[in-house]
């Protein structure tokens, strides 16, 4: 039972101390506080809004609470919120003087962050706790960490385009690669069949001028109209044919010069 009676007045104890300190605050700077969240309102409204008139009707708003909370913060003594409230002040200035959306929208969002500095320097001037600091240390901390992760997705997102496109050049190579080996398999079967049949054409020839006993011209050699494989590799499967078709002719035309001038 002392036990029990004992408990109850320390529970008893600590509600008053923090219904003490929480109306010493309000006392204190509870007006500064209430126009700073106002202030975090409006200027959130004018970073979400999507021309430059919205965004400097609720920049303007925004403005006239932080005047609010930078007199508030002169009376009740919390320099930190004062000094962060003038910095707002600052910024909002700026923005509602830019004639650009997005410089404007700049300022707003430097407005943002030092309004927010406003509401924790007047938690702060409240009741400094080392555990506050360490609250926005994790805070901070958490932000990072998200911000690493973001930049890893991206990574990760590049990382994947860039292996699709080599697996997609590796493809085209491959591809072009088995293009190249079916047009030399082309090309090597027209050197075959044109080169054997190019030689039994010579070979007709040379038999006819000896047997018009036209011995005194040279014959003609095979070394002429013969194709080598670098040859063909370089030279399209049209141009190898037009190679042989010109020897053909070259043959044909010899023959008729040797028979017009054998006597």
């Amino acid at each position: 039972m002392p036990q029990l009676l004992m408990n109850s007045k320390t529970t008893l104890l600590l509600i008053l101390i923090l219904f003490l300190s929480l109306n010493g605050f309000a006392m204190r700077c509870g007006d500064a506080y209430q126009n700073a969240t106002y202030a975090v309102e409006h200027t959130e409204k004018a970073l979400g809004s999507n021309n430059l008139e919205h965004l400097k009707q609720y920049a303007l708003r925004a403005k006239e609470a932080i005047e609010k909370v930078y007199v508030d913060t002169e009376t009740c003594g919390c320099t930190e919120a004062n000094n962060a409230s003038y910095d707002t002040l600052d910024h909002l200035d700026k923005a509602l003087s830019k004639d650009k959306y997005e410089v404007a929208r700049f300022y707003v969002k430097s407005a943002l962050s030092t309004t927010k500095s406003v509401l924790i320097s007047l938690d702060l001037c409240n009741e400094p706790d080392p555990t506050y600091t360490l609250m926005v240390d994790e805070n901070n901390l958490v932000s990072q960490e998200q911000e690493l992760l973001a930049q890893q997705q991206q990574l990760i997102q590049k990382q994947k385009a860039l292996e699709a496109q080599l697996k997609t050049q590796k493809e085209l190579q491959q591809q072009l690669q088995r293009e190249k080996e079916r047009k030399l398999t082309v090309q090597k079967k027209i050197k075959f069949e044109a080169e054997g049949s190019l030689l039994e054409l010579e070979t007709v020839i040379n038999r006819f001028i000896r047997i018009m006993e036209c011995d005194q011209y040279e014959p003609i050699s095979s070394e002429a109209y013969t194709r080598t494989l670098e040859q063909l590799e370089v030279e399209s499967i049209k141009a190898t044919k037009t190679f042989y078709s010109i020897k053909a002719r070259e043959m044909a035309d010899r023959l008729i010069a040797v028979l017009a001038g054998c006597d």
